[in-house]
Order: structure tokens, then sequence, then C-alpha cells
């Protein structure tokens, strides 16, 4: 079923509601980050297929999109078009495995907790880097040996090796490879499902300066892994 859903989300179609401010995703971390990747092999492991959808559920209880419990997709309550994303995740399973979610939208804290205890049945959420490097995508979220914290109740110990293998090593190839394996692994065994990567934009008028660029030379929003701004732009003489 897990496979099923995978193949059923439509990003493409998903992403229109955000109006420029998302864009379809294929994996946890997104272009310009340590440890993206562009794998052709990574990115078909939940390509988009209606037919391999439906073909997933043959021999379930849930063959031909039918017999489906009751469903309930659970999210935070937060901005940044969160909700209307998740209400194109639901059109989406409707429309290609028949699959109806109801959708609760739950108090911050609330939501927490109920996370930790791993008392949610199906899960929309989303997740700022808090710091440059896949250690905090991949151990912070789904690593299966965590004792507080957990996210869902996945769990596959050959994700973890590869986690502990990028953790331990100081050779950047060698962590960069672990990782990779690792969204590998985590797609296949369809731990999550990558949806949408969601898109910053800024502007700042021309006499302000000190604006720090990134090594794409890029211009760094403030954000999670970017939280001194102030201490950096200046105003210079309007000419």
């Amino acid at each position: 079923m897990r496979r099923a859903v995978g193949h059923a989300i439509d990003r493409d179609n998903v992403v229109k509601v955000s109006q420029g401010l998302a864009i379809p995703a294929w994996s946890m971390i997104p272009p310009g980050f340590p440890g993206a990747t562009d794998d052709p092999k990574i990115k078909a492991i939940q390509k988009f297929d209606k037919k391999l959808a439906l073909d997933e559920l043959k021999g379930t209880p849930y063959e031909g999109g039918k017999n489906w419990p009751k469903i309930t997709l659970s999210m935070r309550d937060e901005g940044l078009g969160a909700k209307p994303l998740a209400e194109a995740v639901q059109a989406v399973l409707l429309d290609t495995l028949n699959m109806k979610t109801d959708l609760e939208v739950l108090e911050q804290r609330v939501f927490r907790e109920r996370l930790w205890k791993q008392d949610l049945q199906f899960i929309w959420i989303r997740w700022f880097m808090d710091y440059p490097d896949p250690h905090n995508e991949y151990f912070d979220t789904f690593y299966g040996k965590k004792t507080t914290g957990k996210r869902q109740a996945w769990t596959n110990d050959a994700f973890d090796k590869e986690l502990e293998v990028g953790r331990d090593t100081r050779d950047p190839k060698k962590r960069l490879e672990a990782y990779k394996k690792a969204e590998e692994i985590l797609q296949a065994d369809v731990g999550y499902v990558p949806v949408a990567w969601v898109v910053r934009y800024a502007a700042a008028k021309p006499w302000v300066k000190g604006i720090e660029k990134n090594k794409a030379g890029e211009f760094v929003v403030d954000g999670n892994i970017y939280v001194d701004m102030l201490q950096h732009i200046y105003i210079v003489e309007k000419g």
C-alpha cells in the first residue's frame, strides 16, 4: 500500500496550488544543498504512474481502489501554503487510488505530542533544515534507533547502517555516498513519500547591502540555517 501511495502522487499537479512557491520533490534534500542527488535511478523509484500505483494494490484488501478503511491525514497548523498542498495530495490520492482521506489540522503542541507517541495514521509533514548537512535530514527524522522524537514507526536496519557510515566517517565522498544509499533505501521501502520542496523568495532594495551569498552565488534568505542576517546587512546612502 505504501508503494501504491508513492506512485499515486502526481507532484507536478500538486505543486500548482502553491502558485510558484513549491516545486516537485524527488528526494529529501533539495538541489544546491550538500547531499542532494539528481540520480535518475532515485528519481524513478516513486515516479508518478497511475497504472503502477493500482497494480501495487493487487493482492491486498484494497485491490482496485476498493474497501478503504477510514483514513485520516494529519498535519500541524502552519502557514507557508502547507494546507493547500495537503489538500492537493488528498485530491490526487482520490483520483489515482480512489482513496478518500479526512484532513485533520492539529495545534502544534498536540500534533507533536501525538507524533512522538506515533498516534497518527497518515502524516503530512514538512522539514526545514536546521543546518546544511544530510545528517540533519536523515538522522533527526528517520533514524530507527532513536528513543525519543521519532516521527514515524518505520524502521529499516540497512537504512540505519548507511546513516551510521555517513555519521562515523570524515571522508566527505564516503559520507555523501552513504547518505545517497540511505535515500535509495528510504524510498524503495517507502519510509516516506517526497512531494514538494517549498521555495522562498525575498526582495531587497538596491541600497541594502551585506546580504550574504552561498557557494552557488545565491543570496541567502533569512531562515533556519541563516539566523544572523541583521548583524550583517547595512544601508548605503541613496544616490
